[in-house]
């Protein structure tokens, strides 16, 4: 399962979806219930983390697109239900040939918008760490005034 961790502050590697280990979790024996309460608890703490000093969302994309997955082939069932409350024949239409077809748009524009999400989150990453950099340059830059002062007579 891969883990997408985002920060908001300059000089920061560039985004890797890719797993990442923490290495004093993985390096001490606990048991599944401590680690995951150990999760849940810093979910609740990046949840209510007034300052968003940490983006929570996308570390919640993968649960999300369960989420949108389960609740699209749900509403693809209760249409096909629908249907067959109506008639046989139009039941079995929307069972076998729109619900196929709407669960795979419903599932497409979901992954379009989550997607994107990522794009706009890594964007904000790109330019934080940019921002950070042009700070270092504009600090060994002298400053140049573009006006003189008038001499007084």
């Amino acid at each position: 399962m891969s883990s997408l961790r985002l920060r908001l502050s300059p000089r920061r590697a560039p985004l890797d979806v890719e797993d990442e280990v923490d290495l004093d979790v993985a390096s001490r024996p606990e048991s599944a219930l401590i680690v995951r309460l150990r999760a849940s608890f810093e979910f609740l703490r990046r949840l209510f983390d007034l300052e968003f000093r940490e983006l929570l969302i996308p570390r919640m994309l993968p649960t999300l697109y369960l989420l949108g997955i389960a609740a699209s082939g749900y509403a693809v069932v209760a249409f096909a239900l629908d249907g067959f409350a109506q008639s046989a024949v139009v039941g079995l239409l929307r069972l076998l040939l729109i619900g196929p077809v709407a669960f795979l748009v419903m599932v497409t524009l979901l992954r379009f918008a989550l997607e994107l999400c990522i794009a706009i989150f890594r964007i904000a990453l790109h330019v934080n760490e940019l921002a950070g950099h042009a700070e270092d340059i504009a600090d060994g830059i002298p400053r140049i005034s573009f006006w003189k002062p008038r001499k007084k007579r």
